[in-house]
Parts: C-alpha cells; structure tokens; sequence
C-alpha cells in the first residue's frame, strides 16, 4: 500500500464562483465521457445504499444498468432531456424502489446516486461537468448521504497523521450536506470519517486514498449497516468509482449475571470488556475486524466460556449479553439496529430481557400499544416505531399477565433509539429505561 503523504501544508482552497456552482449543481466533473449527439442526457447509477447487494437502472422503461454493485458505478445511458423517469429496482425483481421523474439538460452527463436503508432508499443527482483544474490539483467535494449517522468530520491525511493535530476537509457535515468543490494536491491520502466534534468516535478509516492529477472527483458517504459506521465511494467524474469500504464492526457488553460476578469478553484479540462487575449495561461499543471468523471469548467469575467463531458483517452493530447464573451463563451475541426511525415524528423502542432465574418471558406497550411480545431470556425484541410524547406510559407484563409496576410521564423523543432493559431476578425484575442515540 503506497505511504499517504502529508497534507497539512498541501491544501489549496479555491474560491467556486456563483457562476460555476449555477453550473454545476451538486457535483461536476470533467472526463473520459462522451457527450450524446442526439442531445440527449447521459445518466448512469452509483449505488452508495448497504442495503442492497447490487441494483439496477432503468430510463423509462429502458434498462440501462443492469447488477451495479455496492460501492460501483453503472456506464451511462441516454435520456431525454425534456423529461425522464429513472427507475430503480432490487437486481432480479421488477418492484420499483425508488420512481422520480427527472427533467435533466442536454448533453449534460450526471450520476443517480442511491442511498439509504432497505425499504427507504433515496435518490440524488450529481451533474458531471466541470472543467479539470490544473496539472498537480485534484477537484473535489464530499456528500454526507449516511441518514443514520449523524453530523460527521471527515480528515484526508498522511498515513501516519495523528487525528490530534489534523484539521478536517470538512467538518460537522450534516446528513444531505456537501462540501463545496475545492482544489486539492493530487496524490495519496489517509481518510477518516468521525462523529462530529469528536476525534475518538471514528467511523470510517481507509487508507491508499487517491485523488489524481487534473480530475474532478467526489467522495460520497453512506451508511453502514447498523446505521452509526459510515462507508464510502470515491467517483471520478465521468470516470471509474472507487469503493472505500468499512472493514470493522462494533460491539459491547451486556453483563447481566447473577449481580456481584466479574465479565471479561474479547473477540478475537480485541478485549471489548475487562473484569466488569454486574449488573452493568454499557452504551460504549468497541471495534472490531470482519476479515474472518473470530471466536468470542467471556470469563465470569474466571470460569471460560467460548462461543465458536463468529463472523461479523462489516459496519454492523452488535450486543454480547451475557446473563443468567453466574456458574452457568447464557452467551448470547445480538445484531443492533441503530438507524434512526424512517418516519418523522417517530422514534424506535425494543425490550431486551436480561434476566436471570427461572425463564421468563416479557411483554412491553407503549401507551397500551404492543412494542414487544414476548420477549425470552437472553433475548432481544425488535424495534418498534413508537409515537414522540412527554407523557408516555409503559407497561411491563409476564406471559402469565402480572404487570409490573408501569412508567408514566416518560418523554419520548422523535427520532431517538430507546430500550427497555429487565435485569436482576425474573420473579422481581429491575428496569432500566434508557435512550440509546
């Protein structure tokens, strides 16, 4: 991998005029790409979304990309420009994902970036027709198409750069924002993607980034799978695209023995918690590689317990919950969502039973609305949409129907992630309400 070279000194702002940004719109490029002699438009797909192994794209009911992969770019395909609809499927389905009719100019080349999550993918467009700049420079702007991770900083450094001394390329980049096109040295870089303000809480980091000479180019960010790690997809204008893509996950620890026990947990050669003493719910994840299988390693109370090897999805988010009696614990290892309610107004809820003794199974409403049925020891409900309130009302029941005492008055708040912990003794369980993002 080449060494990236040091950029603190090498950055070239460039002022874009009023002019070229009427111009451009979103994006622009400038390369190998031909203009349609018909006057016609020239569209072809990126495909940023996760979600979705590989998608295709038609103009109308012309199919022009066909099995665009996660992280690729289509070829271009003619549309007119007095009014078009791109469609977007699922490869090998005819169920729409996304149908917008476009009016588009002529002989003007643009890329249809798809993004989100399944079930909610999202379009934009991005014009590909700036002029190159100068030998040495490379034109470039960033768009933040991750809807589930939040503001973010992105850094483009040496390889060897500390995060500590580093100013970001762009900084608190909201979810839709875009870096304006600036001018940039060409050459190697070292990216990094982290929540904003907060150089430790890295998502996303890529060496052997390259930005070439005299190109225009942009570095899309989308969303990984459990929606707080980011991926990334550099495009050339008119030109080939270059998947950056996340090769870690996270995970934390549930430690939820029999109270007064010590946890330790690794996976892999990765320690994600050491000696910790239960009951103890930790918001704070750990990452880990997704290269390979990697076995997960709990000691309670210094006895081992080893789950076989575990494959990890990169940019997911798991839960290790480790509950029941102290000298005979459940392992148990859990896929988190948590990308934020698709609907306004929303926020998402789940019950996660981490209870010991006798089983037990457990129910949780929302304001005598289910959100969760039957939850199992050592298990997770799924999230629920839920409605935003400040007065909220949560019930907690057993599959024999004894209720726990209720919680009123409890605030929800549109767009958040909550979970409803039950830990202690099944016959007399303890609840632990908390907002997770």
């Amino acid at each position: 991998m080449r060494v990236g070279m040091r950029v603190s000194r090498r950055w070239v702002s460039v002022a874009v005029t009023a002019g070229l940004l009427a111009g451009v719109g979103l994006l622009a490029a400038c390369g190998g790409g031909s203009k349609s002699s018909s006057g016609n438009a020239s569209v072809r797909l990126l495909n940023a979304s996760s979600g979705y192994a590989s998608l295709d794209l038609a103009l109308d009911t012309k199919a022009v990309n066909t099995a665009v992969l996660f992280g690729a770019v289509g070829s271009y395909g003619s549309a007119a420009s007095s009014g078009v609809a791109t469609v977007i499927t699922n490869t090998g389905s005819t169920a729409a994902l996304s149908t917008v009719n476009r009016t588009l100019t002529k002989d003007a080349h643009y890329t249809l970036i798809a993004y989100g999550s399944p079930g909610a993918l999202l379009t934009r467009v991005i014009q590909e027709d700036t002029s190159a700049p100068a030998s040495g420079l490379t034109s470039l702007q960033v768009i933040n198409l991750a809807p589930d991770a939040g503001p973010v900083d992105v850094y483009l450094t040496g390889s060897a750069d500390a995060l500590d001394g580093a100013t970001a390329t762009a900084s608190a980049l909201s979810s839709g924002g875009s870096l304006p096109i600036t001018n940039v040295t060409s050459g190697t870089y070292r990216l990094r993607v982290t929540g904003s303000g907060d150089k430790t809480d890295l998502r996303l980091d890529q060496q052997g980034v390259v930005l070439n000479s005299a190109k225009v180019a942009t570095l899309v960010l989308g969303n990984g799978v459990g929606g707080v790690l980011v991926n990334a997809v550099l495009a050339e204008q008119q030109g080939s695209a270059t998947a950056l893509l996340n090769n870690q996950a996270r995970v934390r620890v549930i430690a939820a023995v029999t109270s007064g026990a010590t946890v330790t947990a690794t996976v892999g050669s990765t320690t994600v918690a050491s000696a910790v003493l239960t009951p103890n719910i930790d918001r704070t994840y750990t990452q880990v590689p997704t290269s390979t299988g990697a076995p997960v390693t709990v000691v309670v109370n210094g006895v081992t317990q080893v789950l076989a090897s575990q494959v990890f999805t990169a940019g997911a988010d798991y839960t290790l919950w480790v509950s029941g009696a102290a000298a005979s614990p459940v392992v148990s290892l859990v896929a988190d969502d948590n990308r934020y309610p698709t609907v306004s107004g929303n926020a998402k809820m789940r019950l996660v039973n981490a209870t010991s003794g006798a089983p037990a199974s457990f129910t949780l409403k929302s304001d005598f609305s289910a959100v969760a049925n039957s939850v199992a020891q050592g298990q997770a409900s799924a999230y629920a949409n839920v409605a935003a309130s400040t007065t909220a009302r949560l019930d907690i029941s057993t599959g024999s129907n004894t209720t726990l005492t209720p919680l009123t008055g409890v605030t929800i708040t549109a767009k958040g992630l909550y979970t409803m912990y039950l830990i202690g003794d099944s016959a007399a369980p303890v609840t632990d309400f908390r907002k997770e993002r």
